[in-house]
């Protein structure tokens, strides 16, 4: 089966970059249609259970929406509570939620948010800005439940209510990019959680939020959420309940989704075309947009991985096209072209300048390959790569995590053998997910086959250029490959310092040249979401034709977008 752990399992800053908000647009965030993107008919019908099964096995009866995103009820952070704003990664686009609009000030050291008015939690009490401030101030005082990164992360100084919808944060220097990790931070009821001693172990039994649900009954296995009649959003959710629905395996949920059981899950299907939709392709349906990248990374402090005209070689000397149809039935594309710069898809139009960076793509070509390596006076004898100093280039190993990564598996072996056409020996290691995820900051291998840590569904690619390739981000973070450079850290501070979107594309440009001329890493397929759903009763989901998010797990906020738009025919 294909793995899906890199949803949960991304480390320090921006733990949960799903839901993020997008710097570089500027002061005034208009109101995106992805909180109504249902179909635009003068009458919609209202009422039915959406049912949706995710392989959890149980479900902990905690409704904490404060703590690590994995650790609650699937539920919590899609039906009971909400943040600031939400971004969605495949398309760069932004909806606000709980705030409406934000404003850099005073030479980019304060922040000014505005707050929807009119919002009441469910038990009834107004929400208003204090319970963000409240909420931010919380975390600040309990560093256990600051799990993005809000002050840890950040340079932040204060948070301060100065109106019943405006929230003032203050820096103490500018650190334009940290507003993501406010966006994503879930807010909680003041006269609620201000007598909650320790947030970091308390269950919520009784959750209280401004979501577009209640929840109705707990049990280990199902829980049952009700249509909240005082949300926000005037007419939505259209559906008057869900059910959430925890199984043993994605392939107990696969077939009850075939059967029509249910109508949503999550699952990375092996051969979707073939295995699942041509079942009824009428109404068996999947949208896996991309929101991230799978990399063979290079350990760039070890010969010969910290020579730059070694590592473009091989850039030459790998066929994506073959490997992603091999590794993803042809579901998943390759990272071919500006996808090289390890940008996001969606985020490249925006972002980078195309007619710069076209003479330094790559695509397979072993004799270019052969002849870089040449021109950098590596040799080939015997069948063996000899380094310029005479050395044979050692045996390398590719590390690669498990168990039951097949996707992984077949990319990593494919690489090897592609490889030994350029006299490159290697061999595949699978590591137990705990010592992969271990070695990789450690910087204990040769060679990786591993995702965008930190940075999926970034707003711009920034933040893959932090995370990954960020000096503060090595030793122990989350900069896998060790590369840095001058450039990247002069263009990473110049983006930070700045609010100004030609200011902060321009610093992007640059760090995407750095990357395609030094290859620190090499793009190998799209990472996408694995949204899969069922036609047959209900109406108004998300597509490639409709965006309104990217694909999300139904426990996401982005799955919040699924719950409050579909409605039945």
């Amino acid at each position: 089966m294909t793995h899906v752990l890199w949803q949960y399992a991304k480390p320090t800053r921006l733990k949960v970059l799903v839901v993020a908000l997008a710097v570089a647009l500027g002061v005034a965030l208009a109101l995106v249609s992805g909180l109504s993107a249902a179909s635009r008919r003068s009458t919609i019908t209202t009422g039915g259970t959406l049912k949706i099964e995710m392989p959890w096995g149980t479900m902990p009866d905690n409704f904490n929406p404060l703590t690590s995103q994995g650790s609650q009820a699937g539920g919590t952070l899609s039906c009971l509570y909400e943040q600031l704003f939400y971004f969605n990664p495949a398309t760069s686009k932004l909806t606000d939620v709980l705030g409406t609009s934000y404003k850099w000030t005073n030479k980019n050291l304060t922040l000014v948010v505005n707050t929807r008015p009119n919002v009441k939690w469910t038990d009834g009490k107004p929400f208003t800005a204090a319970d963000v401030a409240f909420t931010f101030n919380y975390v600040k005082a309990n560093p256990s439940i600051d799990v993005n990164g809000v002050w840890s992360g950040t340079t932040l100084s204060s948070v301060t209510a100065t109106g019943t919808n405006q929230v003032t944060f203050k820096f103490s220097k500018p650190d334009t990019p940290a507003i993501v990790i406010f966006a994503a931070q879930f807010i909680v009821p003041q006269h609620i959680w201000s007598s909650i001693t320790d947030p970091a172990t308390t269950s919520n039994t009784d959750p209280v939020g401004t979501g577009p649900f209640t929840m109705a009954s707990y049990s280990p296995t199902t829980i049952v959420y009700k249509k909240n009649p005082n949300y926000w959003m005037a007419g939505h959710p259209y559906i008057d309940e869900v059910l959430m629905t925890a199984v043993k395996s994605n392939d107990t949920a696969l077939l009850d989704l075939i059967n029509n059981n249910i109508q949503y899950t999550y699952d990375a299907i092996t051969n979707p075309a073939k295995t699942y939709a041509a079942k009824d392709p009428a109404h068996l349906k999947y949208w896996w947009p991309v929101v991230n990248d799978n990399f063979l990374v290079f350990n760039t402090t070890k010969a010969p991985f910290n020579d730059p005209a070694f590592r473009k070689a091989m850039a030459w000397g790998l066929n994506t096209t073959l490997i992603a149809n091999r590794a993803y039935f042809g579901a998943i594309p390759a990272s071919t072209g500006l996808a090289e710069t390890g940008a996001i898809p969606g985020q490249i139009p925006s972002w980078i300048t195309a007619k710069p960076l076209k003479p330094l793509e790559w695509t397979y070509n072993v004799s270019k390959a052969k002849a870089l390596l040449a021109t950098a006076e590596y040799t080939l004898k015997g069948g063996k790569l000899m380094m310029p100093n005479g050395k044979a280039v050692p045996k390398q190993t590719i590390l690669i995590g498990g168990p039951g990564w097949t996707d992984y598996i077949t990319m990593a072996s494919m690489i090897s053998q592609e490889l030994k056409a350029l006299g490159i020996s290697s061999s595949v290691i699978q590591a137990p997910y705990a010592t992969y995820a271990g070695n990789l900051p450690a910087g204990k291998y040769d060679m990786a086959v591993t995702w965008a840590w930190g940075a999926a569904g970034g707003p711009s690619p920034y933040y893959i250029y932090y995370y990954n390739f960020g000096k503060s981000q090595i030793k122990g973070k989350t900069n896998m490959s060790r590369y840095t450079s001058k450039t990247i850290e002069k263009a990473l501070a110049t983006y930070a310092a700045s609010s100004d979107p030609k200011v902060q594309k321009s610093a992007v440009q640059a760090m995407a040249l750095d990357v395609m001329t030094k290859v620190p890493e090499i793009p190998i397929t799209a990472r996408t979401n694995f949204f899969d759903y069922n036609t047959t009763d209900f109406t108004g989901w998300p597509s490639a034709a409709k965006p309104y998010n990217a694909g999300e797990a139904p426990d996401n906020p982005g799955g919040k977008l699924v719950l409050i738009n579909v409605h039945k025919y």
